[in-house]
């Protein structure tokens, strides 16, 4: 009877065993297949969000705000605070070349100086925050408002100051262009952020599948769409994770063209072996955003005029198709989750805890507003502003073409 049992557990002892490895086996096997298939789902995301749920403070109370507050809030919380892509260094090609940008009404200029730095500053004069640069491009190594004349040279420094400069307790080197952070990396990325006390960037460069160090710019456009930024913010993200999804073994693998995110308004993506793009989101209010499309060719190729119109003639209609994918709905209160540093980052946590900073302060906190001479507009002068604007230029600046092709009847080019 022993013997019986004892060949009974053997043999059940070698079914369980078999059975443990073949369950091994097809864990290790469906589950990537199943991930490749069909990617993560909306809910895993929310499971790993990279704010601790102790920091989040009180929940957003979102019907509580306008379309309008939503968006100032979220100007305050998440466009002031947050590493932005700008543009790609190769973009520079001598000192003075400069380009504007705005954000949610956060009006800067990147500009390489005659130390070869490339540098990012407010595009407002110190004195009555007036805008100093008004075209989207140029080169100059001279900056002057307008209105009452401050210079600023390409270091931000400030030259000329009419009037002030022999008031007395008036500190030239006290009133420069108030200056952004920026960081490049080794690829050549410039990010921006306009928090004076935030942490210095938490990522170096992008992934590995990312070559951007070596570009040259071919072409550069934009479109106007009439969306909110955050649905469109979500079609990039989904675009990068689809994009890293592939059989692996033991079907053959394949690969995608590479998409990666360049921080939550921004993507990479190759359009051939020798040709990138990089599409950058502009929110300008609550349902308009503009995207900034970009083309870029590797290793000092250069192709055909044929192949940057085609290219740019195939990226134009794809970005077209997202705008409208995400334009669907229009909704501007959609949820927006992405992924920076290896974490899933949560718009709504970031919303709430800024709301209950504001309440501990009783203000609103505005990281990207800076004091200058005067905190209201000064409706006179910024008509004569306009006015000499219209009747000359700085003749010390150089024409720089922001675009090198015609442009689409439906483009705004930059």
């Amino acid at each position: 009877m022993n013997a019986v049992i004892s060949e009974w557990d053997k043999n059940s002892l070698s079914f369980v065993a078999v059975f443990a490895a073949a369950s091994c086996l097809t864990y290790l096997v469906l589950v990537p297949l199943a991930t490749a298939i069909y990617g993560t789902s909306n809910d895993s995301k929310s499971s790993r969000i990279g704010i601790d749920s102790a920091e989040k403070g009180v929940p957003l109370r979102q019907d509580d705000l306008s379309d309008t507050e939503l968006f100032e809030l979220e100007k305050r919380a998440f466009f002031s605070k947050t590493w932005l892509y700008a543009c790609h260094q190769s973009r520079f090609e001598r000192p003075g070349d400069y380009f504007t940008f705005d954000i949610a009404g956060i009006s800067f200029f990147l500009v390489l100086g005659k130390d070869h730095k490339i540098r990012a500053f407010h595009n407002v004069c110190r004195h009555r925050a007036y805008t100093v640069v008004r075209k989207a491009c140029g080169t100059t190594t001279r900056f002057a408002c307008r209105y009452h004349g401050w210079q600023y040279d390409d270091r931000g420094k400030l030259l000329k100051a009419p009037k002030f400069d022999e008031q007395p307790g008036f500190v030239p080197e006290e009133n420069g262009l108030w200056e952004i952070k920026l960081v490049q990396t080794r690829e050549g990325l410039l990010f921006v952020n306009f928090d004076g006390n935030t942490m210095d960037l938490p990522f170096n460069d992008v992934a590995s599948r990312v070559k951007l160090a070596d570009l040259t710019w071919l072409d550069g456009f934009s479109l106007e769409t009439e969306t909110n930024w955050k649905q469109i913010a979500n079609v990039f993200t989904e675009m990068a994770r689809k994009s890293r999804r592939s059989f692996g073994w033991p079907i053959k693998r394949r690969q995608a063209r590479p998409v990666e995110l360049l921080g939550p308004l921004s993507i990479a993506f190759e359009l051939e072996s020798s040709v990138w793009g990089t599409v950058t989101m502009l929110p300008t209010s609550t349902l308009a955003s503009t995207l900034r499309l970009d083309l870029f060719a590797k290793d000092g190729r250069q192709p055909s005029k044929a192949t940057i119109d085609r290219l740019r003639w195939n990226l134009e209609q794809d970005m077209t198709a997202v705008d409208q994918s995400a334009s669907a709905s229009h909704e501007s209160r959609a949820p927006f989750v992405y992924e920076c540093g290896g974490k899933w980052i949560d718009l709504t946590a970031i919303l709430a805890q800024h709301q209950r900073s504001e309440r501990q302060a009783q203000r609103k906190l505005q990281p990207a507003i800076r004091i200058t001479g005067f905190d209201f507009a000064d409706t006179d002068a910024a008509d004569l502003c306009e006015a000499v604007d219209a009747l000359a230029s700085t003749q010390e600046e150089v024409s720089l073409p922001c675009t090198r092709v015609p442009s689409f009847s439906r483009r705004l080019d930059w």
